[in-house]
């Protein structure tokens, strides 16, 4: 009961380890510090992705990395002093609200339970262990011309 099928992306960006989560299970000391990333800002601004940014949840079986970034096409060039996580061409859920960089400081125990559980009342099953998914990515795609934050969760990899 896929939204839509995706094209192959790349995330390109800084990963955290879960561990670094604040007391409130937000990244958000992190975030402040890749808006302040002299690399991160010069891509932004040399690809024209300026008001567009992203984070990503990449679960395992017993944790997860967090990524910021932006996510973009496969034919970007990745510079140097960022890293990048190739996402397959897949099928995905997604959700769209309203939103603002201040969304990616909201408290990770709020933000995925929250969306996990509008996709099961759509009938989309998710994983009790996101981890356990083939494809256990979870992206926040700001794009902040728009105000708009769409969440997408990653379904099946397509061929």
């Amino acid at each position: 009961m896929a939204d839509r099928t995706i094209e192959e992306k790349v995330f390109v960006g800084r990963p955290f380890m879960g561990t670094m989560m604040d007391e409130r299970r937000t990244f958000t000391k992190t975030n402040m510090e890749m808006e302040n990333d002299e690399t991160l800002q010069k891509f932004l601004k040399d690809n024209g992705l300026e008001n567009r940014r992203s984070v990503m949840l990449v679960y395992g079986p017993e944790n997860f990395m967090y990524w910021y970034g932006i996510l973009v096409d496969p034919s970007v060039e990745v510079p140097n002093g960022l890293m990048k996580y190739v996402l397959p061409k897949a099928e995905i859920a997604e959700e769209q609200e309203t939103g603002a960089l201040s969304n990616f400081n909201l408290p990770l125990n709020y933000i995925v339970p929250d969306f996990f559980g509008k996709l099961e009342k759509r009938g989309i099953k998710v994983f009790a262990n996101p981890g356990d998914s083939e494809t256990p990515y979870l992206i926040q795609d700001l794009d902040l011309d728009n105000k708009k934050l769409t969440k997408i969760w990653y379904l099946k990899a397509s061929k």
